[in-house]
């Protein structure tokens, strides 16, 4: 069988971006929000952002068959998720 399949958190992750370009894949998104920090692989960050993104939480660009992240959505989302007395 497949290793990554036995063992989905055996999936690494790419290094991470010095700068982040204004339109991100989900993978770069995911680690844009750290969610690779958080015990995550790549295939359940995308879950993640795709539960999000179903929710209503965070907006994605949709185009040539792929959906990709705006920094300054990832942004707002983050803005969001802040708490009050955080501010």
């Amino acid at each position: 069988m497949n290793e990554h399949l036995d063992n989905p958190q055996s999936i690494k992750w790419p290094d991470r971006p010095k700068e982040f370009p204004e339109l991100m894949t989900p993978v770069e998104a995911a680690m844009f929000l750290r969610l690779d920090e958080t015990g995550h692989s790549p295939e359940s960050a995308r879950r993640t952002l795709d539960y999000w993104r179903d929710r209503g939480e965070l907006r994605a660009t949709k185009y040539a068959r792929h959906v990709w992240y705006l920094k300054s959505e990832l942004q707002k989302f983050l803005g969001n998720k802040t708490e009050e007395g955080a501010r």
